[in-house]
C-alpha cells in the first residue's frame, strides 16, 4: 500500500471516470513514520493523505513541499532521506503539470 497523488478524467465518485495520473509519493510504512510526523510538526494541510488540492492551491502546495523537504533534511539521514527528498522533488516536478485545466482536482491517498 502507498500514498499517491491521482487525477481522474471526471467526478471520482463517477464509476465510470478514469485514472488519469497515478504518481507515488511514499510507502504507507514510510508515510506514517516520517510524512506524518513532518505534516504534523509544520502544520500542512494541502501536501496530505485525504486532501484534494485545486488549481487556485498550486502555489500554497509548492510551498507546503519545499518545507517538507527542509524538515527532511533536517531530521532525516542516509536512504530515509533520499527517499523523501527524492519524492518530494519528483511531486515538485509533476504538479504544476499535473492540472491540465483550472478545473483540475488533485487527490492525494
Amino acid at each position: 500500500m502507498s500514498v499517491g497523488l491521482y487525477r481522474y478524467n471526471g467526478d471520482i465518485e463517477d464509476r465510470n471516470c478514469e485514472l488519469t495520473l497515478s504518481e507515488n509519493i511514499a510507502t504507507q510504512e514510510f508515510y506514517d513514520e516520517y510524512w506524518e510526523a513532518a505534516i504534523h510538526e509544520l502544520g500542512i494541510a494541502l501536501i496530505r493523505d485525504g486532501s484534494k488540492i485545486y488549481f487556485h492551491q498550486l502555489e500554497a502546495a509548492l510551498v507546503e513541499l519545499k518545507r517538507l523537504r527542509g524538515w527532511a533534511k533536517e531530521h532525516l539521514n542516509g536512504s530515509e532521506l533520499d527517499y523523501m527528498t527524492g519524492r518530494i522533488e519528483n511531486v515538485q516536478d509533476i504538479l504544476p503539470r499535473a492540472f491540465i485545466s483550472e478545473g483540475t482536482i488533485l487527490y492525494i491517498f
